[in-house]
């Protein structure tokens, strides 16, 4: 077991989550649609409210329900007026229990006290509670993992640490010369990253290649502290050694946040059913740096 080092940011509340409800089964699978009736952000660094009409689950579930995959997002406004969007992933499943949960937050904010907000990668860990749903979110700091010692980390704000399951080290190369691509338009600055060299991935479970062409994503580019910002949208195909295709989907934050040359991902899978379909309920974590011509993620999942 790896411990990974954190800081608590806010406990989030979703006051009855789950009564405004649409749940269907279409050609596209099955989709589960959830909006909470009110919500509060508590904490030391964020305080707030919930905005009730702009907060909401347009999420996937397994056909038999047990795997819920949260996809919302979410808008909170501070106790002093700051508006802060969320976009959140993540999932529900039996690997976490009835009632729990683990996500991913990337967020959006203008100039003023919270900005630095838009430099982390956050997570979250969920718990029904009657019918609330309460997120003790913290953000990942960037400090280096460690061994977990014997003994439990403490929950909530206390909490420095959170358990993780080493999964993989992925590994990926660059081709000298190739062009990077940049928009720079009125909506934002784009910068078109690309694994066109593929890689490798090695780890106790699984093991494979992932597929050039396949690896890439729009950064959005901006600064951060006389920094560069990215934030991180990825999507790469997997394939392991016994043959099955894997989605790897995650976001990331490459800022001044975090050590120089490093930057923090969250990661969810889809794979098909089979030797790899335990992937389908975790959330994880990648710890990315620079690496030769490349880049190297190591890659947990969270507990």
């Amino acid at each position: 077991m790896t411990r990974i080092p954190v800081e608590h940011l806010f406990t989030m509340t979703l006051n009855d989550a789950h009564t405004d409800r649409v749940d269907f089964a279409g050609p596209f699978g099955r989709r589960v649609f959830e909006r909470p009736a009110a919500g509060s952000l508590t904490g030391a660094k964020v305080t707030g409210e919930v905005l009730t009409l702009l907060a909401t689950d347009y999420g996937n579930a397994s056909r038999d329900g047990h795997i819920r995959q949260i996809d919302a997002y979410v808008t909170a406004r501070t106790d002093d007026g700051t508006v802060i969007l969320m976009q959140v992933r993540g999932r529900a499943s039996p690997t976490y229990g009835a009632g729990h949960s683990r996500i991913q937050i990337l967020f959006t904010v203008g100039p003023g006290a919270y900005e630095w907000l838009n430099g982390i990668q956050a997570i979250g860990f969920g718990q029904d509670v009657g019918g609330d749903t309460l997120y003790e979110v913290y953000a990942l700091t960037g400090a280096p993992e460690s061994d977990a010692a014997s003994g439990s980390s403490p929950d909530g704000a206390a909490r420095e640490t959170v358990d993780a399951e080493y999964l993989f080290t992925r590994q990926s190369q660059h081709t000298p010369g190739a062009e990077r691509h940049i928009i720079d338009n009125p909506l934002g600055k784009r910068f078109l990253s690309l694994a066109e060299g593929g890689g490798a991935f090695h780890g106790p479970r699984l093991r494979g290649q992932f597929l050039p062409g396949f690896s890439w994503s729009p950064h959005r580019i901006g600064a951060q502290n006389g920094q560069q910002l990215l934030q991180y949208d990825v999507k790469t195909l997997l394939r392991t050694d016994d043959d099955v295709p894997v989605l790897m989907s995650y976001t990331g934050v490459y800022s001044s946040a975090y050590p120089a040359g490093s930057w923090m991902t969250a990661i969810v899978f889809e794979a098909p059913d089979g030797p790899h379909a335990w992937l389908n309920e975790i959330q994880a974590i990648g710890i990315g740096r620079t690496a030769g011509g490349g880049a190297e993620y190591k890659v947990y999942a969270l507990r």
